[in-house]
């Protein structure tokens, strides 16, 4: 446990380090998620190459890549629905070119599968990275919302671990996460939506013009807090589908106590593309 916190101490800290400079400096936001697709990749690539994937490595590198589009278009383009609809052209075509690929090269018919698994995989790592990049670069206060995708499940898994392990006794799913309960989730959930609430009161709601009035806006606040902490923990569940999946009980070891980097950002990846459709409603 002493571990586990002091490493989390430096984990948060190291986070920091990008995210605070990112309010002035929109790049050094970019360099954290350029740096997490790189580790993301190697370490879903190993998860992946323990069920004998072939070439898994590089073509996830390759997939992972696509998150930086955005940031290739940026001196080019100011709309953020054309940022997202390159990039969603461009890692679906690429998606079709891995799927078929294995059947080209190999004559087994169930070498499909390996393309769809990298393929997805491609998607995992590279779709949320992306959504992050087009809400820092295109969108108004753009560090705002990636602040809230970013730590949002944080919060909700902070309050999720403490209201578990008072009061928790319901497992919700037990053959995935054995850990979880239903009375952790929805403590997650009412933790989450406190502390989004209080951030869009008063941080988001003075610096955007909304017809709503503060009484709907704080309700909306309340369901955007839900929302995150609910996509967060599907975020933290397919994750361990995925290390079940591969017979693996961590993406990584470079955070002892925690696993990889990958252990820490699944929630994130989840939560991510939802705040950037909420930057996306209110511009």
């Amino acid at each position: 446990m002493i571990q586990r916190i002091i490493t989390g101490i430096i984990f948060t800290l190291a986070i920091l380090a990008f995210v605070v400079p990112g309010y002035f400096f929109k790049f050094s936001l970019i360099a954290l998620t350029v740096l997490v697709a790189v580790m993301a990749a190697y370490e879903v690539s190993n998860a992946l190459r323990e069920k004998d994937l072939r070439h898994v490595r590089l073509l996830l590198f390759i997939g992972s890549a696509f998150s930086v589009i955005p940031v290739a278009l940026y001196p080019f383009v100011s709309s953020p629905y054309t940022a997202f609809t390159v990039y969603g052209l461009a890692v679906l075509m690429y998606s079709m070119i891995v799927v078929i690929l294995p059947q080209l090269t190999h004559s087994s018919d169930g070498k499909i599968a390996d393309g769809i698994a990298i393929a997805g995989a491609s998607l995992y790592v590279s779709f949320p990275l992306s959504c992050a990049n087009i809400t820092v670069l295109f969108l108004r206060d753009g560090w705002l919302f990636f602040a809230l995708g970013l730590f949002s499940p944080w919060i909700s898994d902070v309050f999720a671990y403490f209201t578990g392990v008072l009061i928790g006794r319901h497992k919700i799913v037990p053959h995935i996460s054995p850990k979880k309960t239903w009375e952790g989730c929805i403590g997650g959930m009412i933790g989450c939506a406190a502390i989004v609430a209080a951030v869009f009161s008063l941080l988001i709601y003075p610096r955007f013009e909304t017809r709503l009035p503060f009484p709907a806006f704080l309700t909306a606040s309340i369901l955007v807090g839900i929302l995150l902490s609910v996509v967060s923990q599907f975020g933290d569940w397919t994750a361990s589908s995925i290390k079940r999946w591969a017979g693996i009980k961590d993406f990584g070891t470079l955070l002892p106590g925690h696993g990889g980097v990958m252990d820490r950002f699944d929630s994130a990846f989840f939560s991510l593309p939802l705040a950037f459709a909420f930057g996306l409603i209110l511009i």
